[in-house]
């Protein structure tokens, strides 16, 4: 078992738990004769703002070849747009359109961002964008007026529970309703977070690493890089587990910015310390990752790694 907010992601709106607001107004937006091509999905982390762009882009008649995804914590950069100005030009590969979705937009540098004016302007009939953001106000006014904007929103806890209840039945965890309840309110609205967290716990071993998963919420950090964090917190863990972690944040792009993963390690193992627990590796991993690595870059993490479990 493994991604279960992956695994599990709704592909129809009728699918989609919560945020009813927002599929409607989007679904009202696409039924207009001269509808909008280019779409600003805004929101707290982890609320279905990409899985609802995919769903939309179903709809539109985008077969899978035809949706390009852009990280833009990775892709921010003029020569990404350029890049996407000269495959606008090229026809659907099987469907009736191309659609971009583009995460984490709040990234794009401003040079990125005034490059992408006009295309976003002068979209082809054949093109779509979904531009998909936690913080629209780091967008330029040019892009936003641009755009039609639907707003997502947390979900409400009983939505949570409903999500992670369906999840754990369909998978046979042996996950009780008061972990569930738990997991709900630990989960900040965010189905994502709370899937991340249910996948976490379905893994644990000990009573005592449940509830340290459930003491360091954090629904707006990166399952992969708490993935790690977790991994260092467990003595059990060699080198070779972490090791090639390490690889896949390096392949994917997620040690670009060592900082923001030093900082989220740091936030964990400081979430599980005032649990009261005093866990020494958790000791050794706020020491470890203490030194910033603005000099020393992604080796740095991987220097921090290895002090942790040495």
């Amino acid at each position: 078992m493994s991604n279960l907010y992956v695994k599990y992601r709704p592909e129809s709106f009728e699918d989609v738990i919560g945020n009813e607001a927002a599929i409607t107004a989007l679904q009202n937006a696409l039924k207009k004769k001269n509808h909008s091509h280019v779409y600003l999905l805004s929101g707290p982390p982890g609320t279905g703002k990409t899985t609802i762009a995919r769903i939309a882009a179903s709809i539109l008649g985008a077969s899978d070849m035809d949706i390009r995804e852009i990280n833009s914590a990775n892709n921010r950069g003029i020569d990404t747009a350029r890049e996407i100005i000269q495959q606008m030009r090229m026809l659907p590969m099987n469907g009736n359109c191309i659609v971009y979705i583009m995460d984490e937009t709040q990234k794009f540098t401003n040079d990125m961002q005034n490059a992408l004016l006009k295309p976003l302007e002068d979209t082809p009939e054949h093109v779509y964008f979904f531009l998909c953001t936690t913080d629209p106000g780091k967008l330029i006014k040019a892009i936003k007026s641009r755009c039609t904007e639907i707003k997502t929103t947390s979900l409400p806890q009983e939505a949570i529970e409903q999500i992670l209840r369906r999840v754990n039945k369909l998978e046979k965890l042996p996950i009780g309703k008061e972990t569930i309840i738990a997991i709900a309110e630990k989960s900040d609205g965010s189905p994502r977070a709370a899937l991340v967290m249910l996948e976490q716990i379905s893994n644990a071993d000990t009573d005592e690493q449940i509830q340290l998963i459930l003491a360091s919420k954090g629904s707006e950090d990166d399952p992969e890089i708490i993935e790690l964090a977790r991994l260092l917190l467990n003595d059990k863990n060699g080198w070779k587990e972490i090791a090639e972690l390490l690889r896949k944040l390096k392949e994917n792009g997620k040690l670009d910015e060592p900082e923001t993963v030093r900082y989220i390690i740091l936030g964990y193992m400081n979430s599980v310390l005032l649990s009261g627990k005093l866990i020494p590796r958790a000791v050794i991993a706020l020491e470890a990752f203490s030194e910033n690595t603005f000099n020393t870059g992604k080796v740095g993490i991987t220097l921090a790694c290895l002090n942790t479990i040495s």
